[in-house]
């Protein structure tokens, strides 16, 4: 059926990057719910790093139209995490209490990250978000990582500068990586896989090395 076939515009040839491609157009934006980004670059490298970018922003673009909570990123969350976990835990008695601390300080590789990945230097940078993120007035809820490092502190207002992660990405995040934690702790026993049956390979004969004094000890007895 027409209707289920759908219907262009214009169909044109055109020459791409030294390849003819032919392209399907259609003029009323509106009808059509498919689109074609084309990227070019000097090199695979950098038609890969424009490939992902692209792929990332679409993705947000999708999560954000499904659920369009977003939280504090440049590592503020999961510094927020570490406080708030942190005190659950010395709230729990017995040997619980070291398992949930350890899993509130597993939060601090994305902010440690960030700073190493920026040039800065980790271990000062979270001290200092720990010291804005601990201010009585939680005044420093909205504090991240500056990676541009345009501030002397190395810090910056999450909220003044827009940035944001998505709830669901950093939900699912959280959720799938607590869930194989688990899972690989729940484990105790292993198997030792045994090799394959079958006749075992041939044994190859050793070479024989003659040391070179010997083999000259050998020729010159043979013509004295």
């Amino acid at each position: 059926m027409p209707d289920e076939m759908g219907e262009i515009d214009v169909i044109e040839t055109k020459e791409i990057g030294g390849d003819r491609v032919t392209i399907f157009k259609q003029l009323n934006d509106s009808i059509s719910r498919t689109s074609t980004i084309i990227i070019r670059g000097a090199t695979q490298n950098a038609l890969d790093d424009v490939e992902r970018a692209i792929d990332d922003g679409v993705n947000a673009i999708k999560g954000l139209l499904k659920d369009n909570r977003l939280l504090p990123g440049a590592g503020a969350v999961e510094i927020e995490l570490v406080k708030l976990i942190t005190k659950y835990g010395e709230q729990t008695p017995g040997l619980l209490q070291l398992a949930i601390k350890n899993y509130a300080k597993a939060f601090e590789v994305i902010p440690r990250t960030l700073a190493e990945t920026s040039g800065l230097d980790s271990s000062e940078l979270l001290s200092k978000l720990y010291a804005a993120h601990s201010a009585e007035d939680n005044s420093g809820l909205n504090v991240g990582i500056d990676i541009d490092n345009d501030t002397e502190n190395g810090l910056l207002n999450i909220e003044q500068n827009g940035i944001y992660d998505l709830l669901s990405a950093k939900q699912s995040a959280i959720d799938f990586a607590t869930e194989a934690t688990n899972t690989i702790l729940s484990i105790d026993q292993i198997i030792m896989a045994k090799r394959a049956g079958g006749p075992q390979m041939p044994k190859q004969p050793r070479p024989v090395f003659v040391k070179f004094i010997d083999l000259v000890f050998t020729i010159e007895s043979k013509f004295s």
